[in-house]
């Protein structure tokens, strides 16, 4: 596998008291302001359009893209403060304001990114409750389908789904892995669109099993 170190290298973790560019200018999870959800809104639907007009052509996924993406070996993408396996055919994008990290199958039927926030005095169980209620305002069907113990910050893992409704009136499935480390809450959305080859399913998977954070 291949060590990426792309352009958007938007946080810094030279000193734990400084603030994240995206930290100061969105209230990610410990406010839900009407800024947040104005923000996080827009970053959906930039997302699901994109994946909209990717699927534009026809509603289904070419079985011949599907296969050479799902035959391609992951990439091992590593940055300051986290890391994960990127699937095969898988590209990078430009983050999107606020956002730390992003990218879309080869196909456009699926996208995910990554937002960062500095909250050291929030508590995981207090991370988890307030992202779900934040995505409750914006999705159906919100639920928390995994949730990982352990002895420290790091250890522990939630994992959320929900459905947006895309343009249109498809319903399209968003999944979100909830990290923590140090000051750091990590917040990892994958969305599939409806009609996305198979294997995208198993990419979101590896996308939210891989990663990882730290300082």
């Amino acid at each position: 596998m291949t060590v990426l170190h792309h352009a958007h290298d938007r946080i810094s973790f030279a000193a734990e008291g400084a603030a994240l560019a995206a930290g100061d200018a969105l209230d990610f999870v410990l406010d839900r302001t009407a800024a947040f959800a104005a923000v996080l809104v827009a970053a959906i639907a930039a997302g699901l359009l994109l994946l909209s007009l990717g699927g534009s052509a026809g509603g289904e996924a070419a079985p011949s893209a599907a296969s050479a993406a799902s035959a391609a070996d992951p990439t091992y993408v590593a940055e300051r403060g986290y890391s994960l396996s990127l699937p095969g055919g898988w590209e990078l994008q430009d983050a999107p304001d606020g956002a730390a990290f992003a990218a879309v199958s080869a196909d456009g039927y699926a996208e995910t990114t990554l937002w960062v926030e500095r909250q050291p005095g929030m508590s995981f169980d207090a991370f988890v409750e307030k992202s779900t209620a934040s995505l409750d305002e914006l999705a159906t069907g919100v639920a928390v389908t995994d949730r990982v113990g352990g002895p420290t910050l790091e250890s522990q893992i939630a994992e959320l789904s929900a459905n947006v409704t895309l343009d249109g009136g498809a319903v399209a499935p968003y999944r979100v892995t909830l990290r923590a480390a140090g000051p750091y809450r990590y917040y990892l959305a994958t969305s599939v669109q409806p009609g996305a080859p198979a294997n995208l399913l198993g990419d979101a998977e590896l996308l939210s099993g891989s990663f990882r954070p730290g300082r």
